[in-house]
């Protein structure tokens, strides 16, 4: 193997709260290694039922497993009655939402501010 290939860096998860709103922000990529542990994290997070959460993607790639995760989020924060939102501001987190439809299907936003007061005002 080649010195010059590097090992992808997986995600990272930095969790925040602003006005009650629980902000998670993954850097990295989400794919079919991590997906699973991603999931896992985020459904910590919701079932503390905290006034809303928004995932805000500052990823360099977003894999089918990670859109996945995040359609499994949408639709058990429904069920809990937690707000739950996505923030999409680059092209690598834009682009896959988009293709998929995705956008549509989910709350998206341009950045974690305006989620967190689109998620407090209804």
């Amino acid at each position: 193997m080649s010195d010059s290939l590097e090992r992808p860096q997986l995600a990272q998860a930095r969790v925040s709260v602003e006005d009650g709103v629980v902000v998670v922000t993954l850097t990295g990529e989400v794919d079919l290694v991590n997906a699973e542990e991603v999931r896992a994290a985020l459904q910590a997070r919701l079932d503390a039922r905290p006034a809303g959460l928004v995932v805000d993607l500052a990823v360099e790639f977003l894999g089918s497993p990670g859109l996945a995760v995040l359609v499994e989020i949408d639709r058990d924060a429904a069920r809990q009655e937690v707000p739950f939102g996505v923030v999409a501001s680059t092209r690598a987190a834009a682009l896959p939402l988009v293709l998929t439809g995705l956008d549509d299907a989910l709350r998206v936003f341009g950045s974690a501010p305006e989620a967190v007061r689109s998620l407090r005002t209804g």
